[in-house]
């Protein structure tokens, strides 16, 4: 596994204590879905050995992975987020960051910005969604076989994204910091 290009993340973010703090959450979220991934792998397994060897599948196996499958993806956003581990295309960012200057954190703050907007987006459209999915008791599975409350999918995925935009918003600042702040550190 590859580590992160720390050079490209801000020296310091603001917040603080509270930065530590959301640090702190955003790795035990990181944490949840690591354990979701293996009970995911699990249950795969199980259907697989199921319907090979005993001719029963795991009831509901499809469904419970694909409602699992979101719900890891935002517990690990935060954290990847903080760690500057998203999904980017490196080689302009890497050059701009190894030439000094304000050009990378510039960049750098601008992609952040967007990512913060995308995400508040995200948040004021999947709110009323999840609100609708924990008053309704929807529920996900089979009926008649197996269910199980969506909640929780859906809540994990309200908090895996409002913390992913508390992440990009502390480091919108630290970018706006490092490009647009004092020009005797460059």
């Amino acid at each position: 596994m590859s580590q992160p290009d720390t050079a490209t993340l801000p020296d310091r973010l603001p917040g603080g204590r509270v930065a530590r703090w959301l640090q702190i959450a955003a790795l035990v979220l990181a944490v949840i879905g690591g354990l979701g991934t293996l009970f995911i792998m699990g249950i795969i397994n199980a259907d697989v050995i199921g319907r090979g060897a005993f001719g029963k599948p795991v009831p509901a196996t499809a469904e419970i992975v694909s409602a699992m499958i979101v719900a890891v993806v935002f517990l690990q956003l935060p954290q990847a987020t903080a760690a500057g581990r998203n999904v980017r295309a490196d080689m302009l960012i890497g050059k701009l960051h190894a030439r000094g200057g304000r050009s990378g954190p510039m960049l750098d703050f601008f992609h952040h910005l967007v990512g913060a907007i995308m995400l508040a987006i995200l948040l004021r459209y999947i709110w009323p969604e999840i609100m609708g999915s924990i008053r309704g008791n929807e529920t996900v599975g089979l009926y008649g076989i197996f269910t199980m409350p969506r909640w929780p999918f859906v809540t994990a995925v309200l908090i895996g994204c409002a913390l992913t935009l508390v992440q990009y918003l502390l480091l919108t600042l630290g970018f706006a910091k490092a490009a647009f702040g004092n020009p005797t550190h460059d």
